[in-house]
């Protein structure tokens, strides 16, 4: 398995400090955000005009003030909150409130809407989590109301998870804030969130035929001797694999690993779980867990757990350790992030685990199948009896990876499949006669642009052969010119003739990147070419620099280039090649 290298993908985080009163409070929650790396914040804060607040310079336009009060402008009509909290709540990865007062709290059990943090959590999309920190005396944390409110959140509001609390006493000089012992909570929560957005976005070896889960075999037959594992997985390249079937091989070990893989083996508790689950067997990995007891997992533990399948595992999280495995596999996550590994056995248990039953999911599982390829994850929605969800980049992402194999899964499933095959039930492999076949309604999209883009001819040709419509055939040659795909170019001229679809861009495109080759394709391909000196020019000016970009200049001198030219010829039509 390839290196796991840093997220690219940043947490959108929205903050509110809906307190006025605890704005210094709020504003340290800022600061601590903006240290991390992977996170983009954008802050709501509740105060008056009158009131001065340095925002951070990296914020910028990302701190928005507003007020429970009518200040007599737009921004406090209803309707516009309403369109400002869809706004963020489309936006937000996370909601962060930094803090919460108790009178707050008490409006949003009760369903109220009457200022912009209210109006975001009663549309709040609740497969995203919450943060949230309660600020209020200690007095009032110890009443049996607030008792009684922060019980029904966490145990019937699990989307929330509700943080130590902002503090505070009275004595003869007014108000005396406590110190605040949440930090430790805080940085986890919003690293788990980091971890869980990001597994599976980086390179992870996910072959077009998934590997099944791993199960001791009780065949008594001939097995391969230990060099030709050896000489297999050294061929994969996949050193997690060989590490957890205990085969020695001379794979690099790969960063993450090094210390736990090292001659001092693990040294903190999580590289120990870590460490565990790769090479341990389930009764051990319980073991530590129990012993350990982890608030967090890291982002190596979950895909270690989705990649091999490790239903054992998450039944006694499920069981024993019933907070951390919600915080980490609650809601949509096991059936989008299982859809990504393609590991049918872990969407099988999400289907029937009691802790599941209200089933969480969006499109993005469907299309999470589609994008890794995986063919199986995409039988096993087929089967689910579930609600099919997806959107156009299912097709799309199939289309730019080149995954032919589900692209035809996606047309044996519709109107469009070949008369001899009927999609069938990967369970007993029959239709009921009785029931017409279901046929799914494609969402083609941009997939041919995609698949240019990327250079898939094998995925053009699927489009082409398919029989399934689709739209931007015009930008097939321009892009395949951009982004120098001759082998696209030559089959789309093989497959169009005369009927090619194309403009002076694609000389345009070719000339920018630095594709000589391209070019001299269009001037050999027999097809009428057009071109102004001036777009010529323009490309050559705002183009790439260096060896290829040398290259095109050459080119074009040896082409009849000539840009000391009057306006008129500067701007008059001419044919390539003549």
């Amino acid at each position: 398995m390839p290196p796991h290298h840093s997220p690219k993908r940043s947490l959108n985080v929205l903050i509110a400090i809906t307190d006025p009163a605890c704005l210094k409070f709020g504003y340290s929650v800022v600061v601590r955000l903006l240290r991390l790396d992977h996170v983009t914040p954008h802050v709501i804060a509740c105060y008056d005009l009158e009131t001065t607040v340095k925002v951070p310079p990296c914020l910028g336009g990302a701190w928005h003030r507003y007020s429970t009060k009518d200040e007599g402008d737009s921004e406090c009509r209803p309707e516009h909150r309403a369109a400002k909290a869809a706004e963020y709540c489309a936006w937000a990865d996370l909601l962060l409130l930094a803090p919460f007062s108790v009178e707050s709290i008490a409006r949003m059990l009760g369903g109220f809407t009457t200022s912009l943090d209210l109006e975001i959590l009663r549309g709040w999309n609740v497969s995203k989590k919450i943060l949230l920190i309660p600020s209020m005396s200690s007095a009032m944390w110890e009443n049996p109301m607030s008792k009684k409110q922060i019980t029904k959140i966490r145990k019937k509001w699990n989307w929330i998870r509700v943080l130590p609390p902002l503090l505070w006493t009275f004595d003869t000089s007014g108000r005396k804030d406590e110190r605040w012992e949440g930090s430790k909570s805080l940085h986890e929560s919003l690293q788990t969130q980091i971890d869980l957005m990001t597994v599976g976005d980086g390179t992870i070896a996910l072959p077009l035929a998934h590997m099944p889960t791993l199960r001791p075999t009780e065949s008594k037959g001939k097995r391969l001797p230990p060099e030709l594992w050896s000489i297999i997985l050294e061929f994969t390249e996949d050193w997690e694999l060989a590490t957890t079937l205990n085969v020695h091989t001379n794979l690099p070990v790969p960063p993450a690993w090094r210390q736990a893989a090292g001659e001092e083996g693990p040294k903190t508790p999580m590289q120990r779980l870590e460490w565990t689950l790769l090479t341990e067997s389930y009764r051990d990995i319980k073991l530590v867990f129990d012993a350990d007891k982890p608030t967090r997992i890291s982002r190596l533990c979950i895909e270690l757990i989705l990649r091999f399948a490790m239903v054992p595992v998450l039944e006694h999280l499920e069981t024993v350790h019933k907070e951390l495995f919600w915080s980490t596999f609650g809601h949509a996550f096991l059936p989008h992030k299982a859809s990504v590994f393609g590991k049918t056995e872990i969407l099988e248990y999400w289907r029937t685990s009691p802790m599941f039953l209200t089933k969480e999911y969006s499109a993005e599982a469907m299309d999470n199948a589609s994008r890794t390829g995986s063919v199986q994850a995409l039988n096993w929605w087929w089967d689910s009896g579930l609600e099919l969800k997806f959107t156009e980049a299912a097709l799309e992402q199939a289309s730019s990876q080149g995954h032919v194999q589900v692209l035809e899964w996606w047309k044996e499933h519709s109107s469009y499949r070949s008369e001899t095959t009927t999609p069938s039930s990967s369970e007993d492999g029959q239709n009921e006669e009785s029931k017409p076949p279901r046929e799914l309604k494609l969402k083609v999209g941009k997939s041919i642009t995609y698949a240019t883009q990327a250079g898939s001819l094998p995925s053009i040709e699927f489009w082409a052969q398919s029989g399934i419509p689709y739209s931007h055939e015009d930008t097939i040659a321009k892009l395949a010119s951009t982004h120098g795909h001759t082998q696209i170019l030559d089959y789309w001229k093989t497959l169009r003739g005369e009927k090619m679809l194309f403009d002076n861009q694609v000389l345009v495109g070719a000339t920018k990147m630095g594709h000589r080759d391209v070019l001299e394709w269009w001037k050999t391909s027999g097809l009428r070419v057009e071109y102004k000196t001036c777009d010529i020019e323009e490309a050559l000016e705002d183009g790439v620099e260096g060896e290829k970009g040398e290259d095109v200049r050459k080119w074009w001198a040896l082409n009849g280039l000539n840009l000391g030219v009057g306006t008129s010829e500067w701007m008059r039509v001419k044919v390539l090649g003549s």
